[in-house]
């Protein structure tokens, strides 16, 4: 199992956490090997709590909590698709025996983009669950949670994880 993907699982909980507790917050965060990167209006101690107390319901079998809803990962998915989706609409029209031009095969195209959309959002979860995230966390701790800098006055914080 990858150290990024429990990572990854483990920022996704933390995420989850701090908005439950200020729906209007607003939070970037990025995973890597040592642990996340978290860029937004939190204190250092209420980053450290909400990281804690994701390990802990994480260890104690809340996988779900490892999905998050506003991952790259479904804005990828998204954004794949409904691309794949448009351009295979346009070639197929402006091919064969009945072509049309890109302009008249705009209407299916965003049809089919739409269409696409609809199935990205279960797929960009299920990636997420078997894929990019990980709720195997069992053994991890936490190390030091530290204010690096502000970039652009917003705050950026590491969260750094330690494995068994």
């Amino acid at each position: 199992m990858s150290i990024v993907r429990r990572n990854h699982g483990i920022e996704h909980a933390t995420v989850s956490l701090l908005t439950a507790r200020r729906a209007d917050r607003r939070i970037v965060a990025r995973s890597n090997t040592r642990g996340f990167i978290i860029f937004g209006e939190i204190e250092t101690q209420e980053l450290e709590l909400a990281t804690k107390e994701a390990l802990r319901r994480l260890q104690a079998g809340d996988a779900h909590m490892a999905v998050h809803p506003n991952c790259g990962t479904n804005f990828v998915t998204s954004g794949m698709l409904a691309g794949l989706a448009a351009w295979a609409v346009t070639v197929l029209s402006t091919q064969g025996e009945r072509k049309r031009s890109a302009w008249e095969a705009l209407p299916t195209a965003f049809t089919a983009a739409t269409l696409a959309l609809f199935v990205a959002q279960p797929l960009g979860h299920t990636l997420q669950e078997f894929v990019t995230t990980s709720a195997q966390v069992q053994g991890v701790r936490l190390g030091q949670v530290t204010r690096r800098a502000d970039l652009g006055g917003v705050p950026v914080h590491l969260v750094e994880l330690i494995h068994p």
